[in-house]
């Protein structure tokens, strides 16, 4: 399994180079040459690196909570004991699509507009404006991704493979957040 720093440092990777192939993406065709805004770059890494861990404890905490497998209470249960509990899967997808999402996106949009508006208000603002664009947008790809997370994945990978999956996202939050 992946250490946390591991985790935190692909995260970050990943976050920045979406960043820029968005950027040089939004450019094609324009006629103009390629420039990449540093701040936004440095803006996704450092999202990055505070999401990692919240979304890794998360995860931890989901499967911690809500088990896939069913547990064996005795021998002759061993047998269920390998089969998937889908009321845990339901109930960590509601939360994970709910309050999960809602937190990352939160986290996201703080990280990518803080420096910008340097004001509590208006981030808060800035939240309240764009959280249900971006939970709506989200809720087309994600709730698939935490489905094949929760039945397949175990929760110390999936920080990992939702930064693999998250690159496209990400492309598609750097041009949301770019207008």
């Amino acid at each position: 399994m992946p250490s946390l720093l591991t985790v935190i440092i692909q995260s970050a990777l990943l976050k920045a180079a979406a960043n820029t192939t968005a950027q040089v993406l939004s450019k094609r065709g324009l006629n103009a040459p390629v420039s990449v805004d540093w701040n936004r770059v440095l803006e996704f890494a450092v999202f990055g690196v505070i999401s990692a861990p919240l979304i890794s404890l998360w995860q931890q905490f989901l499967d911690e909570t809500f088990p896939t497998q069913y547990k064996a209470k005795s021998s002759s249960q061993k047998a269920k004991a390998s089969s998937i509990n889908w009321g845990n899967i339901l109930l960590k997808l509601v939360l994970d699509q709910t309050i999960g999402l809602f937190v990352t996106n939160v986290t996201f949009i703080v990280c990518t507009s803080a420096t910008r508006l340097q004001s509590s208000q208006l981030i808060l603002r800035e939240i309240d404006a764009r959280i249900w664009n971006i939970l709506k947008a989200g809720w087309k790809i994600w709730p698939a991704m935490a489905l094949i997370n929760f039945i397949w994945v175990p929760w110390q990978w999936r920080v990992v493979v939702n930064s693999v999956v998250g690159f496209g996202w990400n492309i598609v939050l750097s041009l949301l957040s770019a207008r």
